[in-house]
């Protein structure tokens, strides 16, 4: 007789959600990375607008330049804390995501040993069982030579 898990569906079923909990997480960790990257950019270019400033402002520059300066400024700062609040937002959801993930992964865990739990309960079992009718043909064998 083989090796029969009862609750092999739900094991199979716990295996699917924690795959799936799993690809979330990576997906929202591939967006956090994204999103680091492009906040990194950015800060970069700002970097490289002010130092090009700097540098026009020691050669002079015009009131409607600075003026543009001064708006490109603002601009960027908009867009750093739209990406900050983004990043933010994208963090909160991947802390979510990874309690999900370790609360479905536990879950699996308590099934897959409880599997091994029954597994290895089966086996020595088997075992006991083949010992048994070992025994018994060793026995009967043994009578067989007595009466012969």
């Amino acid at each position: 007789m083989a090796f029969h898990f009862t609750l092999k569906a739900l094991l199979r079923l716990r295996e699917a959600l924690e795959k799936a909990e799993l690809d979330k997480l990576r997906t929202i960790a591939t967006q956090v990375i994204h999103l680091r990257d492009e906040i990194e950019s950015l800060n970069r270019e700002a970097d490289e607008e002010h130092r090009m400033m700097l540098a026009a402002a020691v050669q002079g520059i015009t009131g409607a330049e600075l003026r543009f300066a001064a708006l490109c400024e603002s601009a960027y700062k908009q867009r750093h804390s739209t990406l900050v609040q983004k990043l933010d937002d994208l963090e909160l959801e991947r802390q979510k995501c990874l309690n999900r993930y370790a609360e479905v992964r536990r879950q699996r865990e308590i099934l897959s040993n409880l599997r091994e739990r029954k597994l290895a309960e089966y086996n020595i079992g088997q075992s006991r069982r083949e010992q048994q009718q070992l025994d018994e043909l060793f026995l009967m064998r043994r009578g067989n030579q007595y009466n012969a």
